[in-house]
């Protein structure tokens, strides 16, 4: 039997960090990915932060673009230009960006098995076996503790007792040629995109993505949006391929249990204002992989030892995704007329101008931004007051 320290499943950039953390200080790490290409996840903007960059040493090789600047539609159709003088993110290659991830763990001696899917996780007292099917044949692997990071939609958190994400968008988004887009483009409108927004983001000159998050039927609103970024001849064919993917608005109700941990997509570690996951997975792995190191000291995979895990990831997340997603269901409250109002306040105001000079963190957390910005909106007590929960209130407040 193939035997292991630690077995991670899934090699996206969570699955990855975690793999590359524990390799480095010596364990033996096996990674099994169902796909046979690692970067598979074609549904993805790739926007990261400055932050994120620098923190995890991003290579210049993954980096398509800066994006130093962005256009807000409204419903209406007029927008509203927010700018800085350097680079406030990235777009990322993501299958080079997740391709370098798994080099840097391979590198560290992480073995990785590609095309290879895991079928079945058995947990005991002393031990993790996994079922592996890999071209038709099935192999079996022992390790002392498993890491899910196999993306969103996966079963096995549920499988293994953990519950699933319940609360949820449905994105879809292709490649497409451009005219003339030089910056990224926002949509905020319920009838482009229910419940969540629309994107283009120039990757390469000429070159761009497009796509949305939705309730439901994302392909059909994206079609819609693709014919009118035609119309208005900002791109030069709409007959494209689309490709789907899950948005996690809300994280796994449990990350951990006996020689178990979730990590990134599969834990729902998503920002539920831009869906964004890739620096929250990222930061969510590096507490995986600390507890992880002191459990395989120690011995003791118990769901108590790594309870800690969770605790670590909620004192630095919590709050944000809190406040994130009460932003995002605030946001689907209006109306595309009260859209409209709020961006004809906020242009009137230059709102959007003192929040780029406010002292808010930066691009990876929308949580201070959402507080900052509901402070000088003005009439925010009479357009969200009864709907906002006490913690927010009393931030609004200045009470804490």
């Amino acid at each position: 039997m193939n035997e292991y320290d630690v077995l991670i499943v899934g090699a996206g950039p969570a699955g990855s960090r975690v793999a590359y953390r524990l390799a480095e200080v010596g364990y033996r790490v096996g990674v099994f990915e169902k796909y046979q290409q690692i970067g598979n996840k074609l549904c993805c903007t790739g926007i990261i932060g400055r932050e994120c960059a620098e923190l995890f040493n991003v290579e210049s090789s993954c980096v398509l673009r800066e994006a130093k600047s962005a256009k807000l539609f409204a419903p209406s159709g007029e927008f509203i230009r927010v700018s800085k003088d350097e680079a406030q993110a990235y777009i990322v290659d993501r299958i080079a960006f997740d391709q370098s991830m798994a080099i840097k763990a391979q590198n560290a001696s992480a073995e990785y098995f590609l095309g290879s899917k895991v079928e079945n996780i058995s947990i005991s007292n002393d031990a993790v076996l996994i079922d592996v099917v890999h071209d038709g044949d099935t192999a079996r692997y022992r390790g002392k503790v498993v890491v899910v990071a196999s993306g969103f939609g996966s079963q096995i958190p549920s499988e293994l007792g953990l519950g699933q994400i319940k609360n949820y968008v449905l994105g879809a988004q292709c490649e497409v040629e451009t005219k003339g887009i030089d910056e990224v483009e926002v949509y905020f409108s319920h009838q482009i995109a229910p419940g969540f927004f629309a994107w283009l983001v120039p990757i390469t000159d000429g070159r761009a993505r497009v796509g949305l998050g939705a309730k439901e039927k994302p392909g059909e609103y994206l079609k819609k949006l693709l014919s009118q970024l035609d119309s208005e001849g900002k791109i030069v064919d709409s007959n494209v391929t689309i490709q789907y993917g899950g948005i996690p608005l809300k994280p796994l109700s449990r990350t951990y249990g006996d020689r178990v941990v979730v990590v990134g997509d599969a834990a729902g570690q998503a920002k539920p204002t831009t869906g964004g996951g890739i620096y929250f997975g990222l930061l969510c792995a590096d507490f995986a992989s600390d507890v992880l190191h002191q459990s395989l000291n120690t011995n003791n995979f118990s769901r108590r030892r790594l309870a800690r895990y969770e605790k670590l990831w909620k004192a630095k997340l919590g709050r944000e995704l809190r406040t994130e997603y009460f932003a995002r269901r605030l946001y689907n409250r209006l109306s595309d007329k009260r859209i409209i109002s709020i961006f004809n306040v906020v242009r009137d105001n230059n709102i959007h101008e003192s929040l780029l000079t406010s002292s808010y963190r930066s691009f990876d957390w929308h949580g201070e931004l959402v507080l900052d910005g509901l402070k000088r909106l003005g009439p925010w007590r009479d357009l969200f007051g009864k709907y906002l929960p006490a913690y927010l209130m009393s931030s609004l407040k200045g009470k804490s």
